[in-house]
Formats: C-alpha cells, sequence, structure tokens
C-alpha cells in the first residue's frame, strides 16, 4: 500500500494514526513515571527534525520546483515490517512539558497550516512551492476507508500531521546532522533517494515505538485555545464587541482580534474566521477527504465521539468524509449544532482565481463555504445523510405573542424540514395559555424560536417548563432582519410566488391570509399579522442553515386551527355537536397518557408497520372523530379486517419493509431541485471526495422507493373481495370506486427510463444512444481520445520496438509500462514514475503527450458527468412533479395501516366489543359493561362497569371509596375507552353503548409546579377553572378529589360548589372525593347517583385499628361508602403502629364532636318541624347516637 511522504522532513511520514472509534486508552498508573532520557532525547529529536524542515523550506524551494517530491509515493514492495505492526498499534499523543518557550497561538510558525488538504489533487510546481496549497493530508486508499467505516474493529487511517515546535535549544551538531539528512534525502540520484526515504520511514516507525510505549495521555493538557485571551469569560465578546451582560449580545458570533488573525497562516485564518460568524456550531471543517475539528470542537470531538487527539501543538481531531452521517447524527442527537464546511474550489482553480485577482497570502488558499447547518429542528436528508429510523417528526416552531394584559393572541408557525409541511395559525388565548400547552402537546417541538424578550411573563413560565428541555434559537427583534407580516410577503412573492391575476400561483393557505383589497398580495389580513411574522421567522432561521432552497421549494401550507375552536356555523339541532374531532388538551393528555413511548394508550394501540402509519395514529389518537358516520366505517373496516386475517397478516408482511415514503419524497424532491444551482448555493459548488458513493446511495434510495411503490400496486388485487365502503375507498383504483391512484404508467416510465442494474453498480444513469444530444456529445469526446490513445501507443511501440501497455487509474492513468529490456531508448522526454521487479521486469513512463492526452479525457470526462448528474437531477425531478399522486397513495396506506393496527389490537384482546355511538340526544349518556383498561394486562384486572345518564341513572356520579381502591384507575379506564371508542377501534369491554363526547376533561392527581410558582391547591384550580369555562352538555368530565391542597372546609365549600355546578350542565361526570360530607350534601339529589369502590373490611371498629383488614375487591358499586380507610394504608406504608394508634383515638375525638354537633342540629330541627316527619327524625337521631357511642375508645 503506498504512501504519501512528507518531503518537507526528510521523506519521513509523520505517523500519525487516527481511530475514530476508539477512546483513549486507559493508562497504567505505573507508566506515569517520568520518561527515560533516551526517550526524552528521541523526542526532541523529532520535533528539532520538524523544526529543521521549516527552516530548510526556503533553501529547497527550487529543488521542489525542478520536481515535486511531495507527490512520489513508496512502492508496495517497500515497507517494512516494524511500519506494518506500528500502523496495528493505538496512537497516544505526546504532551510537551510546559517550557519558558513554549510557543503561543498567535505565532505563525507553531501553526499547522490545513490550506489546503486536497490529496487527490496534483498541485503544479508553483503550488508545491507554496506552502498554503501544499498538501497536508495523506490520501487514503479505498480499502482503508472502507474498513474504517464498515469494520467494528477498522484499520487506523494514516493521517499526515505535522508537529512544530519553536524549541531550539539543541546543540549544533544536532542540527548538523538533521540538515546532512535532509540534503541527502533531497539530492542524490532517484535510486539512492528512494533508499533514504525508506530509512526514513524505518526509524520513524521505530519512534513511534517509543512513543507509543510512554503514555501521558489522561495527564491534564492545557491547550493553546484555552489560554487565549480573547476566549476567556471576562473577556469574551459578539462579532460586534458586545459583552455577555448586554441585551443585544449575541452568542452565536465571536470577536477575534485582527491583529491575531493577520498572525496566522491562511489555512488557519480561515478556520478562524469561520468560527467567529458560527461560534455556536461544532464546524465540521473539510481538509481532503476528511473533516477536521480543531481547538474547541477537537474537545467535542474527543468527549463526544470518542475520538483522540491527533500529533500537534494545538487540540485536533477528524474523521473521512464517509461518515459524515454517523457522526453529525450523534452531536446533533446531543443537542449541538453542525455546520458542515466544505471546499468549494479545487487547487487548479485557486491558481486561476489567484491569476485574476491581485492575490494576498491569505487569498491562497482553497475556497471554503458553510454548506449547511443542522440541528435537531433543521434536519435535511440531502445526499451525505441517510433517512434516520425515527418516525416522530422534528417541528420547528416559531412563536409570537401580543400580550393583551388578561389574555394573549398567538400567531404560530410549525415546520418539519424533513417532510416540508407547515403549519401556520393565529388565536387568542386564556390566561393559563391552554390553548398554547394544546399545541405543544400534539406538536411538540424540537427548537423554538423568538425573539428576545417578547413573552408575557406567563408564556415564559411555559417556556421554563414545558420547553425548558428543547434548543432554543433567538431571531432579530429590531433593525434590517427584524420580521413583520409585510416582509414576509414581499420576500414570499419575490422568490417563489410572483405572478398575478390568471398566474396567481399563491398556496390557498397564504391566500387566505393577504388582505382583500390588496390583489398584489402584499398586505397581510389583521386576523394573520402574527402567524405571517412567525412564518417569516422560520425562513429567516431556515435561510440563515442554508436551507431555503431546499426546504421552501416543497412547502405544502396547512392552516392550523385549535381544537377547540368552535365552527362559525352554528348547527341546525341544538343538540348536535358544533366540531368534528374531540377536543383532547395537554392536561388530558398527560393525565390519561395517551401519548408517549411507554404503556400509554397509542404505544398499546400502535401495531403499525411503517413509519408514515405511526404517524397518522398518534394524529388520530390526539383528535378522536365526533362524526358518526367516520366512526361507523372504520368499524366496519376493522371488522371486516378481522375477518379476513390471512389478507391482513399478507397486507402486514407487504408493508412491514416499506421505507419512510414521505421523507423519501421530500429526499427526491431535494435531489430533483434545480434551485440549488440558480440561488448559487454553496452545495452546488462543493467538492466531495465519496460523490460516486452518494450518487449510488441515491439511485439505490429511488429504486427501493420504486419497487416499494411497485409492490403497494398489489394492494387493490389483494383486496378485491373486501365489502365495507372504507376499505373500498383506500384500497380500489378509481374505475372500481375507489381513491387508490393508478401508478402503472409513472412506475412502467421510471422502470424503463434507465438501466437499474447497471445504475446500482456504478452510480450513473446512463441513456441510450440518441436519447439525449449534450450526452451523445461528450462521449463522442470521449471516443475521440481514446482513439488518439491508441494511436500514440501505436508509436511508442515503434519507438520501443516491443509491446507497450497503458498502466495506471485515475489521475494516474496511461503511464508508458515498458519492458526492463526496451527502457534504454527512453530519453530525456521520458518521466520515469516508477518500476517494477520480478519475472517481467518493466519501467513506467510518462511524456508530455500523455499527460496531455491524460487532461484532455479528465475534461471530456468531466463534461459527460456533469450531463449525467443533470440528467439524473431530472429524473428526480420528473418523478417530484408526480407528488400528488404518490402522496394519495401514502395516505391510502396510512389508512390502511392504523385500520390493520386496530384490527391486530382487536384479535389479541380476551374480551372486544364493537362500541355503539349515537348522536343527536337530548341527554348525553354512557353504559359500559365489563370494561378493561386497555394498557394493563387483562388477566390480571378486575373488569368494571358503570351505567352515567340513563334513564335509572344521573349522568354525574359522587364516587367515593377506600385510599388505593381503584378510583383513580376506573377514570382513567373510562376516559382511554371513550377515546378508543371515537376513532373507530374496537375495545375491551363486554359492551359499550355512549353518545359522542366532544371534549375530554381531567383533574388527577396531585403535583405543584414549581418552576411556574403554582401550589399543588392552585394547580388544582386551574384545571377545574378551564372545565368550568368550557364544559359542554357533551363533555366528559373526570374529577379526582378536588380540594386536597387547602382547609377541610374550603376544600369541602369548592368540591361541593363545583359538583352543583356539573350536576346543572347534566354533563357526564365522575367525581371522586374523600370529603364524606358531600355525601351528606347530595344524598337525596335526583342529579347526582352515588357509587363507590367495593371492599370488603375484617375486625373494622376494632380498638386496635392495625388490627383492621380491608380487602379492596376493585368493583364500581351503587352507594356511598361510609368510610376511607386510611389507617389501612398508613399500615401499608409500613408507618409505626404506636402513630397509627395514636392517630385512631384522635381521629374518634374529632368525629365526635362532628357527631355532637350534628345531633345537636338535628334536636333543634325536630321541634321545629311538623309531628309527620318526627318518626323519621328520631331513627336518624338513633343512627347518631349509636355512632357517637362508637366514638369512644
Amino acid at each position: 500500500m503506498s504512501k504519501k511522504l512528507n518531503t518537507s522532513v526528510g521523506g519521513t511520514p509523520t505517523n500519525t494514526l487516527f481511530n475514530y472509534f476508539s477512546k483513549s486508552p486507559a493508562v497504567d498508573k505505573k507508566k506515569l513515571t517520568p520518561s527515560s532520557k533516551i526517550e526524552g532525547d528521541t523526542t526532541e529529536k523529532e520535533n528539532l527534525k520538524n523544526q529543521q524542515s521549516k527552516e530548510e523550506q526556503p533553501k529547497d524551494s527550487k529543488a521542489k520546483d525542478s520536481k515535486p517530491a511531495a507527490k512520489r509515493k513508496l512502492p508496495i514492495s517497500g515497507g517494512s515490517d516494524d511500519e506494518a505492526v506500528n500502523g496495528q498499534r493505538k496512537r497516544k499523543r505526546i504532551v510537551q512539558p510546559e517550557t519558558d518557550s513554549e510557543p503561543e497561538m498567535d505565532e505563525t510558525k507553531s501553526e499547522d497550516d490545513f490550506s489546503a488538504g486536497e490529496s487527490d489533487y496534483e498541485p503544479d510546481a508553483k503550488e508545491a512551492s507554496d506552502d498554503s496549497v501544499s498538501s497536508g493530508e495523506e490520501e487514503l486508499s479505498p480499502s482503508e476507508n472502507d474498513t474504517a467505516v464498515d469494520s467494528p474493529t477498522p484499520k487506523k487511517s494514516r493521517k499526515k500531521s505535522k508537529i512544530l515546535n519553536n524549541n531550539n535549544n539543541e546543540p549544533l551538531s544536532k542540527k548538523v546532522k538533521l540538515e546532512t539528512s535532509v540534503q541527502l534525502a533531497e539530492g542524490s540520484t532517484f535510486q539512492e533517494k528512494l533508499k533514504n526515504l525508506q530509512s526514513n520511514a524505518k526509524k520513524d516507525a521505530s519512534y513511534d515505538d517509543i512513543v507509543t510505549t510512554t503514555s501521558t495521555l489522561d495527564e491534564p493538557v492545557v491547550w493553546p485555545h484555552q489560554k487565549l485571551e480573547f476566549l476567556q469569560p471576562d473577556k469574551i465578546k459578539d462579532k460586534a464587541g458586545r459583552r455577555p451582560d448586554h441585551p443585544d449580545y449575541d452568542k452565536s458570533t465571536l470577536h477575534v482580534p485582527e491583529k491575531f488573525l493577520n498572525g496566522l497562516s491562511p489555512g488557519v485564518r480561515q478556520w478562524w474566521v469561520l468560527k467567529s460568524d458560527n461560534y455556536d456550531c461544532v464546524l465540521f471543517f473539510k481538509v481532503g477527504k476528511f473533516y477536521e475539528l480543531y481547538h474547541m470542537d477537537a474537545d467535542v470531538g474527543v468527549n463526544e465521539l470518542g475520538f483522540t487527539y491527533m500529533r500537534g501543538e494545538f487540540a485536533h481531531s477528524g474523521f473521512p468524509e464517509i461518515s459524515f452521517d454517523k457522526m453529525s447524527t450523534v452531536l446533533i442527537d446531543r443537542g449541538y449544532k453542525v455546520a458542515r464546511v466544505e471546499q468549494t474550489e479545487t487547487p487548479d482553480m485557486m491558481t486561476e482565481r489567484c491569476k485574476r485577482i491581485k492575490a494576498t497570502k491569505f487569498d491562497k488558499v482553497v475556497a471554503r463555504e458553510i454548506c449547511q447547518i443542522t440541528n435537531r429542528g433543521t434536519q435535511v436528508f440531502g445526499s451525505q445523510c441517510r433517512i434516520g429510523p425515527n418516525h416522530q417528526p422534528n417541528y420547528m416552531l416559531a412563536l409570537v405573542e401580543q400580550d393583551e394584559g388578561t389574555w394573549s393572541r398567538f400567531g404560530v408557525c410549525f415546520i418539519d424540514t424533513t417532510i416540508g409541511d407547515f403549519h401556520l395559525g393565529e388565536f387568542e388565548d386564556d390566561k393559563n395559555c391552554s390553548r398554547l400547552l394544546t399545541l405543544l402537546s400534539h406538536h411538540m417541538p424540537v427548537l423554538l424560536l423568538s425573539e428576545k424578550s417578547a413573552f408575557s411573563q406567563r408564556s415564559q413560565q411555559i417556556v421554563r417548563t414545558v420547553l425548558g428541555g428543547i434548543l432554543k434559537e433567538q431571531v432579530p427583534s429590531n433593525g434590517s432582519q427584524a420580521c413583520n407580516a409585510e416582509k414576509t410577503l414581499k420576500l414570499l412573492a419575490e422568490r417563489y410566488y410572483a405572478g398575478n391575476g390568471s398566474d396567481d400561483n399563491w398556496p390557498l393557505v397564504l391566500r387566505t391570509m393577504q388582505s382583500d383589497v390588496d390583489h398584489l398580495g402584499l398586505t397581510p389580513n389583521d386576523n394573520y399579522k402574527l402567524a405571517l411574522k412567525a412564518l417569516g421567522e422560520c425562513i429567516f432561521f431556515i435561510h440563515k442553515c442554508k436551507l431555503e432552497p431546499k426546504v421552501m421549494p416543497m412547502a405544502r401550507y396547512q392552516l392550523y386551527v385549535p381544537p377547540d375552536q368552535l365552527a362559525d356555523a352554528k348547527p341546525a339541532v341544538a343538540s348536535t355537536l358544533r366540531r368534528s374531532h374531540m377536543v383532547l388538551d395537554a392536561t388530558t393528555l398527560s393525565n390519561l397518557r395517551i401519548i408517549g413511548e411507554d404503556h400509554s394508550l397509542y404505544s398499546t394501540l400502535d401495531h403499525c408497520c411503517t413509519k408514515f402509519g405511526k404517524r397518522l395514529l398518534h394524529h388520530w389518537l390526539c383528535a378522536p372523530s365526533c362524526d358518526v358516520a367516520v366512526i361507523k366505517e372504520r368499524q366496519d373496516a376493522i371488522g371486516e379486517l378481522i375477518r379476513m386475517s390471512s389478507e391482513l397478516q399478507e397486507m402486514r408482511a407487504l408493508l412491514a419493509p416499506m421505507p419512510d415514503f414521505e421523507r423519501n419524497l421530500a429526499q427526491i424532491h431535494l435531489f430533483g431541485n434545480k434551485q440549488i444551482k440558480q440561488m448559487d448555493h454553496p452545495d452546488s459548488r462543493a467538492i466531495l471526495f465519496e460523490e460516486k458513493l452518494y450518487n449510488k446511495q441515491k439511485l439505490v434510495g429511488f429504486m427501493a422507493v420504486l419497487k416499494g411503490f411497485n409492490a403497494l400496486t398489489k394492494l387493490p388485487l389483494m383486496f378485491h373481495q373486501c365489502e365495507s365502503d372504507l376499505l373500498k375507498r383506500i384500497t380500489q383504483l378509481p374505475e372500481s370506486g375507489g381513491t387508490f391512484p393508478d401508478l402503472s404508467n409513472e412506475l412502467k416510465y421510471f422502470a424503463t427510463a434507465f438501466d437499474h442494474e447497471a445504475a446500482a453498480k456504478t452510480g450513473v444513469i446512463a441513456p441510450q444512444a440518441g436519447m439525449d444530444a449534450e450526452y451523445d456529445s461528450a462521449m463522442d469526446s470521449i471516443n475521440e481520445v481514446e482513439q488518439r490513445l491508441k494511436t500514440y501507443l501505436v508509436e511508442q511501440e515503434r519507438h520501443f520496438g516491443c509491446r507497450i501497455t497503458y498502466f495506471g487509474s485515475d489521475k494516474k492513468r496511461y503511464q508508458l509500462d515498458v519492458p526492463e529490456t526496451h527502457a534504454n531508448k527512453a530519453n530525456k522526454s521520458y518521466t520515469l514514475e516508477g518500476q517494477t521487479k520480478g519475472k517481467k521486469p518493466s519501467r513506467r513512463y510518462t511524456t508530455a503527450e500523455t499527460r496531455a492526452l491524460l487532461k484532455d479525457m479528465q475534461q471530456a470526462e468531466d463534461t459527460r458527468n456533469m450531463v449525467l448528474k443533470d440528467l439524473a437531477r431530472r429524473l428526480f425531478e420528473k418523478f417530484s412533479n408526480h407528488y400528488d399522486q404518490w402522496k394519495q397513495c401514502i395516505d391510502c396506506v396510512a389508512n390502511l395501516d392504523v385500520l390493520g393496527s386496530l384490527a391486530e389490537y382487536a384479535g389479541q384482546q380476551m374480551v372486544i366489543c364493537v362500541p355503539e355511538l349515537v348522536s343527536g340526544v337530548e341527554q348525553p349518556f354512557i353504559q359500559l359493561e365489563e370494561g378493561y383498561h386497555p394498557c394493563v394486562n387483562a388477566s390480571t384486572y378486575i373488569p368494571n362497569g358503570l351505567e352515567l345518564g340513563t334513564e335509572s341513572e344521573a349522568p354525574l356520579s359522587l364516587l367515593t371509596g377506600p385510599n388505593m381502591g381503584g378510583k383513580s384507575t376506573l377514570m382513567r379506564e373510562l376516559g382511554l375507552l371513550v377515546i378508543m371508542a371515537q376513532i373507530g377501534a374496537h375495545i375491551p369491554a363486554a359492551s359499550c353503548r355512549l353518545s359522542l363526547v366532544d371534549r375530554i376533561f381531567t383533574r388527577l392527581g396531585a403535583q405543584d409546579d414549581i418552576l411556574a410558582g403554582h401550589s399543588t391547591f392552585l394547580v388544582e384550580l386551574n384545571e377545574t377553572s378551564l372545565i368550568l369555562k368550557h364544559a359542554t352538555r357533551h363533555s366528559l368530565v373526570l374529577l379526582d378529589e378536588l380540594g386536597r391542597g387547602t382547609a377541610t372546609y374550603d376544600g369541602t365549600a369548592i368540591a361541593a360548589s363545583v359538583v352543583n355546578f356539573l350536576a346543572n350542565l347534566k354533563c357526564r361526570t365522575l367525581f371522586s372525593t374523600h370529603y364524606h360530607n358531600l355525601i351528606d350534601f347530595f344524598h337525596n339529589d335526583k342529579r347526582i347517583t352515588l357509587g363507590h369502590m367495593a371492599c370488603m373490611v375484617e375486625n373494622e371498629d376494632n380498638a386496635d385499628p392495625t388490627q383492621e383488614t380491608v380487602t379492596f375487591l376493585y368493583k364500581y358499586t351503587a352507594g356511598a361508602c361510609p368510610k376511607s380507610y386510611g389507617f389501612n394504608a398508613a399500615k401499608l406504608a409500613g408507618m409505626p403502629q404506636g402513630i397509627i394508634k395514636r392517630a385512631y383515638e384522635l381521629s374518634k375525638k374529632v368525629e365526635a364532636i362532628a357527631l355532637q354537633r350534628k345531633i345537636t342540629a338535628k334536636i333543634v330541627a325536630a321541634t321545629a318541624g311538623k309531628n309527620d316527619s318526627k318518626k323519621e327524625k328520631l331513627n336518624a337521631l338513633k343512627e347518631l347516637l349509636v355512632q357517637l357511642k362508637m366514638c369512644h375508645v
């Protein structure tokens, strides 16, 4: 395996192996003793060599001009055993001892220059002499590169890294020796040079052997960037010179002093200039085939990615280009922003640029530009990134608030950049921000965009608590970059939706947000100014991240309306629901655990095979239907799928391998997007060394999508016998009365448009001859050069008088391979490039003619590749032009997948029924028989049934029972079964009949909100207040133990008032309580029914409460429970028996006082009452006296 050599240090390759998978090895403490004198001397010699080479460079420049020795390679046979062994050893970093002469960052000599690391390019003689464009990277052979990525124990790639040291305190004799060795390597004949290079390589291997045995890696190291004054916390400023305590401080930029920049080498300066504009990003800085991380970014690479520091005076780590997806994904998932910096010109292009301008030394470095800034909210699956396994959308949310005192008006825009969906909306909200919280529950963002100090106090609390764990970015609130509605419409009109009248191409959602008066569409509607401002903030941020031409062309706009916002048209019948979907607010979603990963209703029902099916199920659960016809259709379809068990399993097997089509469509749209080139995006100029591999991956992915859609065309035939309306609609073609699109023509076109097998192997789409004029012209040029090459080869065979072949590949092609016996005929015009020994020794030469032919061939191939690249882009564009058909197919399959998932769930249950839903009833009701909690194992669960709002039972049930008796579980069970019923699912119950529910309210559990400054009682009252304001007759209210956080009398009074309000409203309610006074208040009230969770009690009313045993039956039973059996809970909790007994005594005393008051009140009331009721009152008095007698302990 050939290795490039650094001729600036006598041809010795600095042997820094970089293993980007393994972490630094543990250090044996015995080895942390000071190293021996020999080892120290060797290290000093190596440092001196490097320093000496820097001094020798001007003297040797002529030699370099005459022959660029940097491009000579060791032949394969020249590799030593020592070097091979050393290549398998883990690398260690040398930690130099701090001395008085330690170099500072601002000294140019001490900086490692990474101006141009294009190891695959061949700079001319002038470039080779210029340090700023000399190759700074060692080339990885393909076999090394592949191994490094795919193998769990990869071979370590060799990278050249200069070690510079200003330590000149060495004896003169050492310097003389070094000079001699350097001159020896650079002078003499080719054979002598080769021997010197090989011997130096062996010396370097033995030097590395010494280095790796003296590991000081885990000693604390102070890197130069940690000592820079302008990076110190008390000195740091943003680019405008503002300190962090300034109100307009921009943490994304950094002030780097001009004097410091001017003292750097061109490549290092380039890095610092980019870092100063993107201080909050980790720069993946392209140098040759590698992404390098420097200074503080290198620390991130070592700490987060397990890299090891490379040898050198400043922090430095990196990885091959091929691993970008893996490395960036890890950092992005951990909350970092990653900026991908690409080389956007070759050294040849740089030389041409410098000729056109009056170039300074800082211009003599290949141009590099940021091509994309990525965090969790700005992910786009381009050519270097594969679509990940996560199905959840990554929303970026822009939030704009207009504070109106006691309430707020919000403008929202949330987008998923991986799919291209833009959701826009504007709404008024109450003081608790209920609608905003519901939005965040349904569509939890990963990134929040907002202006600085733009939120009210209540919104700031939500940002601190609910959104505490997500990324936050600030957008400008003043100045030229500040967003508003007018600017947003102007920008959209100029860049995307230019035209008016018949040419108007504004999306419908944006058209509704424009004023009716302005026909140009540049004036916003007053009701949507905040929404358009939020959209403007999203566009500003994706533009800042270099994503605008990638995301905006595929944007699809949807109007967001809060689920509880009523439709304008009033229903004809008062008892009919006014909304199409049930409202589930943030509190209900959390309390009932409807969505989430573990033990939630979503995770229980999720048997979906596709990622887009999982997203649709999430949407169904967050917004269950309130349309009986829709629910009935779904029930029938699920029932039919259960009966068609073989077709169901066949369908699930068909869908299981399907890719994430929604994200694939967005990715293919990106690949076919011509705006990236039209808008002069840096990605259109980026030089990617693995582009062939990326093109291959693109085509393989594209063919997988085509294969997937081809497989989906089997669905109409698979379900041709189905009878339910919904299944027919989503599986049958339009001619059979369905909406499943006929994709046969499109798929046939793409099946024959190119050779799929050849494309998968080569990564190139090659059209047939005569299909594309540009391609034919390029191929003619290549054929013409090939003909010239053949002619020239015949001439050379005549000259040498023997058979000659061309040798080499890629940029080393067309070397004349001449047998050793005839090589003496080669004159000065032949340049020796290498030789082989063995049975058939030969020498390889190049001439001015072969070099010219190679250049012509490369130009012709570049032209052909550009044509082919655009052919692939046009193919992807043609696919995207049929987006509506592909999306229609995906929607049908997603519905089928969710129905199949619900059918699969139903088939796994022991008890299942189809709930009967009715609408238009005057008194809403629920009749549930033997219902199971859907998220609990049915074999260990005791089923419960209840009735609310029927002829025999009132709509409000006052629920009592012992602690831990199952009251909260019953409430959650009821809420979840209602949600399941209204998404159309079969439910685990013996039978169920109910009228539609328009909203579920919950007040379950007891917890404070310490970050928001809310006590437990205030949290309870906030949730209760929401119920009292928004509940309707058709709502389901689940209230668990209201009033616990305050004094008993206050809590009882508030609870009684709320019960009275809900009883008058006649909505279905379960109200659990331990306030037994409430039972006394309402025990004769016809609006209320009493129920309790049954239990069996042994040794009740014993003088010793610890002997009392309560057995929970977990069954809902009519009537009230006389006690809560709190002492049983205390016993189960393991409280000391003495404490429980003392508490029991105090309880009886308090109970006795309360009974005495009751008896007194009864006696007074009896004296003033009528004679006919005296007998009843006397019996009541007797019962009270019996209870009072039992209170004496």
